[in-house]
């Protein structure tokens, strides 16, 4: 029976997809790369971003030395971007499902907590969540992950075995943690990824909207 959802957030639950390929644009010039297409962009997309770039062809050294300056171009764009940017379609519907069933929900993301709180805050649903698991500094995700760590510890703390436990992400990177944490894994497709390496990570459930999110979590309670 599940008893947690594991959200993340870029592209999963917030419909920036868009928003994160075009915030690009301004780090690609900086380490001296072309303009790539929205299907490139699903087809390299990774994290830590650093493994995005290097795939675009980046040097290493120039991501090293200018780190600061890709990650400040790319938010000086997205923010401004993101300031009316909804939910993906059907997220509130879920939420509000897994609500009334009692079923915990939280946030788990590479992006800055603070940024995030402010969305849900704006978006006004908030109250649907009991934590979000972020970062608090910018350059994170170019360097690592830590997700998986951060939902490891509040699995523990929560007591929850790894078959309560539903990822929902738009991204290889959740399936993989799933798969490291034992949990259960829902990948959508039309984020960040695309389908055909979301299929090749071989999640448990692999939807194209979030609607379906429900009976699965219902088949895995029969």
């Amino acid at each position: 029976m599940i008893n947690l959802v594991a959200f993340d957030w870029n592209g999963t639950i917030f419909a920036d997809t868009k928003a994160i390929f075009e915030s690009n644009g301004k780090s690609l010039k900086i380490l001296n790369l072309k303009p790539i297409s929205f299907n490139d962009f699903q087809k390299y997309y990774d994290v830590p971003i650093k493994k995005f770039f290097l795939a675009l062809g980046a040097k290493e050294t120039d991501l090293d030395s200018k780190a600061g300056e890709v990650i400040n171009a790319f938010q000086s764009v997205y923010e401004k971007r993101v300031a009316k940017v909804r939910t993906r379609a059907n997220v509130r519907q879920l939420l509000e499902f897994l609500s009334n069933e009692k079923i915990e929900a939280i946030i788990f993301s590479n992006h800055i907590r603070e940024s995030i709180l402010s969305h849900l805050d704006r978006l006004k649903i908030q109250n649907y969540f009991t934590e979000v698991l972020a970062n608090s500094h910018l350059d994170l995700p170019l360097k690592g992950r830590n997700k998986n760590e951060k939902l490891k510890a509040f699995m523990e703390k929560k007591n929850l075995s790894p078959d309560e436990v539903l990822i929902i992400g738009d991204t290889i990177e959740e399936v993989e943690i799933g798969k490291e944490l034992g949990c259960y894994t829902v990948a959508i497709t039309h984020g960040n990824c695309s389908t055909s390496r979301l299929k090749k990570a071989k999640p448990d459930f692999l939807v194209n909207s979030l609607k379906r999110v429900s009976h699965i979590i219902k088949l895995k309670a029969s």
